[in-house]
């Protein structure tokens, strides 16, 4: 007699996104910027958002670094129910803001720019090599032969001066 048995699958592991944002919507007076946006993002993952001018990107990209709060909807962060209320809450969770249009300090050097406003202090002193160590960590995954942390950002490239 012959018997033939079909394998059970394994199972699925659940995804569990890192960052849920469920029906986001920020106006600006009268005008709807984001109407009733939602998206899941997961580690590992390199998302694009894509629209035209005045679509709403560059506003549900502030609502998540906490720089425009939404005027309703939820964002969820590892699962959990979060108010970001500003970057510096944005920032508590893991989240920061990378813009398009660079705003740098020309004058300054790479991890003076990378800490701007947010200093690392030693007593009552900055910590500069604290500083520098943390910039060449970041910006060596961004773009692993920049080596001009010293000089004054407005000597570097274009692309050098996007990865600070």
């Amino acid at each position: 007699m012959l018997t033939q048995t079909t394998p059970t699958p394994a199972p699925v592991t659940q995804r569990v996104p890192l960052v849920e944002m469920r029906n986001i919507q920020v106006s600006f007076g009268g005008v709807r910027a984001v109407g009733g946006v939602s998206i899941d993002l997961y580690a590992g993952e390199v998302v694009g958002l894509v629209g035209g001018n005045g679509a709403g990107k560059s506003t549900l990209m502030r609502t998540l670094s906490g720089a425009r709060p939404p005027d309703s909807g939820q964002i969820v962060i590892n699962g959990q129910p979060v108010t970001i209320g500003n970057p510096r809450d944005a920032k508590a969770l893991g989240i920061e803001t990378i813009y398009q249009t660079l705003a740098l300090a020309d004058n300054l050097d790479a991890p003076a720019n990378v800490f701007l406003g947010r200093e690392v202090t030693a007593a009552t002193t900055l910590d500069d090599a604290a500083m520098e160590s943390a910039t060449r960590k970041v910006i060596g995954r961004l773009n692993p032969t920049f080596k001009n942390f010293k000089a004054p950002v407005l000597r570097l490239s274009g692309g050098q001066r996007q990865a600070v």
